[in-house]
């Protein structure tokens, strides 16, 4: 609900960056992504995720790169 994952999604937050643009970070790494899902921090809802769980959506962002 808060990042826009697909063109044609109807609602995403406004303050948040779309997948396709942290994949097009120069600085994207799936690794980093990965370990940034798993530490805990204020900006995003607690949802905990497993190592492999973290490391399928950031392969899934990393998918979206151009």
């Amino acid at each position: 609900a808060c990042h826009l994952v697909q063109a044609d999604q109807k609602q995403a937050s406004a303050d948040v960056l779309s997948f396709a643009t942290i994949a097009a970070k120069l600085d994207f790494t799936p690794e980093k992504v990965a370990f940034f899902l798993l530490d805990p921090h204020p900006k995003m809802p607690n949802f905990p995720l497993s190592r492999n769980e973290a490391a399928d959506l950031a392969a899934y962002i990393g998918s979206l790169r151009k």
